[in-house]
């Protein structure tokens, strides 16, 4: 699923732009906490130009090189852009935006959102810069109540839950649910 996220500045006024992120678990979407981009995307680029810490922290990924090995021993880093984005089904949570070293650009489009709860790179990375962590899956034998996401991310099977309209939904019905209201968006 390709969504077309609206961006805002760090006062939350809209820029007139569009983040286009890449996601594989749509049915996540109520656990985003945070976007982020590659470090050669072209907003990254265009932000580089006036933000000497974005254009350093760009520099030291491109020595480093974008290669799946080279990423996958790397701690996972970022760089806040002084931006948001905002969430497309929860009008009052704006996600912020980071350039991250572990976004591919030949990848989707070189931009995600983040749901620590389910990716191991997004909890590593969460953990690492304090962002809030939501569960929205749950194993199929745990208790919803008390589901809790610690070091691990939840990469399995199970129920949405904390995800208002998608409560109760298995994985896939979830996806098909997320595709159809983006589609009625037009986003």
């Amino acid at each position: 699923c390709q969504i077309q996220f609206e961006i805002f500045d760090n006062d939350k006024i809209s820029t007139n732009q569009k983040l286009e992120i890449f996601t594989t678990r749509q049915d996540t979407i109520f656990g985003a906490t945070f976007c982020a981009i590659s470090p050669n995307h072209p907003f990254a680029e265009s932000l580089s130009h006036n933000n000497k810490s974005i254009k350093e922290f760009i520099t030291k990924c491109q020595k480093k090189g974008f290669s799946e090995e080279t990423l996958a021993k790397e701690e996972k880093e970022g760089v806040y852009t002084n931006h948001f984005v905002k969430h497309p089904f929860k009008h009052e949570t704006f996600l912020p935006i980071y350039v991250a070293n572990f976004i591919l650009m030949d990848y989707g489009t070189g931009a995600i959102y983040g749901c620590p709860a389910h990716d191991q790179r997004d909890l590593d990375f969460a953990n690492k810069y304090n962002l809030d962590v939501i569960p929205v899956i749950c194993p199929f034998d745990a208790d919803i109540n008390s589901f809790k996401i610690n070091n691990e991310a939840y990469t399995e099977n199970g129920i949405l839950i904390n995800s208002e309209f998608l409560d109760g939904k298995n994985i896939e019905d979830a996806k098909q649910v997320v595709n159809e209201k983006l589609e009625n968006l037009g986003i």
